[in-house]
């Protein structure tokens, strides 16, 4: 199957919307009692619009990872962060999206990821650019507009940071454009707020939103299950670092360094962010799914990456119509 993706081509996205459809069956027929625990201007938005968990917003949630599948592709090939253009960065974001049941829904996580992404996809680009900083403010908004979507999001602003430092000359006056653009969104988001006559509640979202270890997820032996999965998949792109640097350049290794910056740095929400739920580790999914596919293309024998994609698809089906 993977054969399928291996290559960058047009039929290759198609596909990649049918493999998006088929391991999101089960957000359609499965229950739909799930809400959100905590709640954020953008995302509240959203869901009066379209709510949390019907037919509407699962088209929207399943449309937005193919999306997101779509960018990461783009990025990962036109910044030739692999050796090769292919699909399995997109690939393997998806099937870590759809992987346990508690990423089903369309989440705020789910929703400020898009903006995380496209953030990434601007610091990623910007060392081509370096007399000019529209990709350095362009990324402070993104993540100003992500943080709106989910609280916790605002880790990120700190991961932009450091992404610029890595990829180029980041400039006194091009760090004051990144903080201004990161504002904008919250600027914008309260004025918005105030011309409705809710203001309070705007700012009050913010401080609901920060907890100490505050675990509102049921403890059982499924939850140690699907977490050990998630640690397993972490770990395997940790110990395949040393092997994304085989005959890349220095400027793909600096991409990869920031794509886990993003990765592990957002850990650190865990400890504040109110209500966890395991639903929480969608923060991390866009670099662990674009860099897990990155470590399937290094693997030489195509067999055993086909083993491996297949033993994490039993392991998606598993969760969605067994374990639950």
């Amino acid at each position: 199957m993977l054969e399928l993706f291996r290559k960058d081509q047009p039929i290759g996205y198609i596909l990649l919307l049918i493999y998006t459809l088929l391991l999101r069956i089960p957000a359609f027929i499965g229950e739909t009692n799930w809400t959100p625990l905590a709640s954020s201007a953008f995302s509240d938005l959203v869901y009066n619009a379209i709510g949390y968990t019907t037919i509407t917003a699962q088209i929207v949630g399943t449309l937005l990872i193919f999306f997101h599948a779509v960018l990461i592709n783009i990025m990962m090939n036109e910044n030739r962060i692999t050796r090769e253009n292919t699909l399995f960065p997109g690939l393997l974001y998806i099937l870590v999206q759809t992987i346990i049941p508690d990423f089903n829904y369309l989440t705020p996580a789910l929703l400020a990821n898009t903006f995380v992404l496209l953030a990434l996809m601007n610091i990623s680009s910007s060392y081509k650019n370096n007399a000019r900083s529209g990709e350095v403010f362009n990324a402070g908004i993104f993540i100003g507009i992500a943080m709106l979507f989910d609280f916790s999001y605002i880790v990120f602003v700190i991961c932009g940071f450091i992404g610029f430092l890595i990829v180029r000359s980041f400039k006194f006056i091009e760090r004051l454009q990144y903080l201004i653009g990161f504002v904008i969104p919250t600027f914008l988001g309260a004025t918005y707020y105030f011309w409705m006559g809710h203001l309070k509640d705007f700012f009050l979202m913010f401080s609901s939103n920060i907890s100490w270890l505050d675990w509102a997820a049921n403890v059982n032996t499924v939850l140690y299950i699907k977490i050990g999965v998630l640690f397993f998949l972490f770990l395997f792109v940790l110990f395949n670092y040393n092997n994304y640097g085989r005959k890349n350049n220095v400027h793909a290794m600096r991409k990869v360094d920031v794509m886990l910056w993003f990765m592990i740095f957002p850990l650190i929400t865990f400890l504040f962010q109110s209500n966890i739920r395991l639903d929480h580790a969608l923060i991390v999914t866009v670099p662990l799914g674009a860099l897990l596919g990155f470590s399937l293309l290094n693997i030489q024998n195509k067999m055993m990456a086909e083993m491996v994609h297949l033993v994490l698809i039993s392991i998606s089906l598993l969760f969605q119509y067994i374990l639950l």
